[in-house]
């Protein structure tokens, strides 16, 4: 929305201070409208800060905006300490702002800067909201990545459409109509996707409730940054497999030769056969199968 707004306010050829101006101001109105969630003002006092840092000629990095949105939010309203859509709202934003230019670097040079960012961002946003969701809900959402890539260009054109067709209601009620069908479209296409990812086969399993969960997807969000790391790195990870392998070899060089059972030597140690046999007792071999050797057999009643 800060972006449409500042977008229309320079089309007008204003100026970057009254530009800020209009562009907090409908921020302010959006905000009225939506209501004011602890995600909605957590973000719109990001963006009014960084508004206000450009509109001064001073521009700061998003983690000094976030942390300064979040400070005076709970210095406004402590109760936002516990909630859990506020946390979930900061750590989204915390992963793309510190994890999405990393990941969006490991991509080669060959790959478009949008599908980098379009994988990137909701990848780093899950990453730290994984833990916390669990918490909340015991189960992993198997094709989120998949769905968020899926929607993303679908989300701005139903907020910018939705909102200028509210604008535009009590003036021109035939084109609100018109922006509010489109805006509905995508809203169906948004809709749509999340049936589906929703209704595919192991959409939701299962996971470990309480401390245990939160540690293990911790750990599975390592894994999958790792994943994929070597996945945008295919020469690093054949170096690093190898590097990995002559390190375990230097390991094992510098290990004692070990003893196992002493005798026969071989060339990394000592070894000996603990049990000549098989298990089978010498002194009582089996019957023999020469027929010259077997006692006849007596009938009863022979003399």
């Amino acid at each position: 929305m800060l972006g449409a707004l500042l977008l229309a306010a320079r089309s007008l050829s204003l100026a970057r201070i009254p530009a800020a101006a209009v562009a907090l101001s409908g921020l302010g109105l959006f905000v009225l409208m939506v209501g004011p969630d602890a995600s909605v003002l957590r973000a719109s006092l990001m963006g009014a800060v960084a508004v206000a840092s450009l509109a001064g000629g001073r521009a700061g990095r998003g983690l000094s905006f976030l942390c300064l949105a979040v400070i005076a939010l709970l210095l406004v309203e402590p109760e936002l300490g516990v909630s859990f859509g506020f946390l979930l709202s900061v750590l989204a934003t915390l992963g793309i702002i510190v994890l999405g230019p990393c990941i969006m670097g490991w991509f080669p040079a060959s790959v478009p800067r949008w599908v980098a960012a379009a994988i990137a961002v909701p990848l780093s946003a899950q990453v730290l909201c994984g833990p916390v969701i669990v918490v909340l809900q015991p189960q992993f959402s198997t094709y989120s990545l998949l769905a968020n890539v899926l929607v993303a260009p679908l989300v701005a054109p139903v907020t910018i459409l939705g909102t200028a067709a509210v604008a535009l209601l009590p003036f021109a009620p035939w084109l609100a109509a018109v922006l509010i069908g489109v805006a509905g479209l995508f809203a169906g296409g948004v809709a749509s996707i999340a049936r589906f990812t929703a209704g595919l086969p192991g959409a939701a399993p299962p996971w470990p409730e309480g401390v245990f969960g939160l540690l293990t997807m911790l750990l599975f969000s390592l894994v999958t940054l790792l994943a994929v790391w070597m996945a945008a790195h295919p020469a690093g990870t054949v170096k690093l497999v190898l590097d990995a392998h002559a390190g375990i070899a230097r390991l094992l060089d510098r290990l004692p030769e070990a003893t196992f059972c002493g005798g026969r030597t071989s060339a990394h140690g000592t070894l000996r056969v603990c049990n000549l046999n098989s298990g089978r007792n010498h002194q009582w071999p089996l019957p023999s199968n020469d027929r010259r050797r077997r006692q006849p057999i007596r009938r009863p009643g022979g003399t």
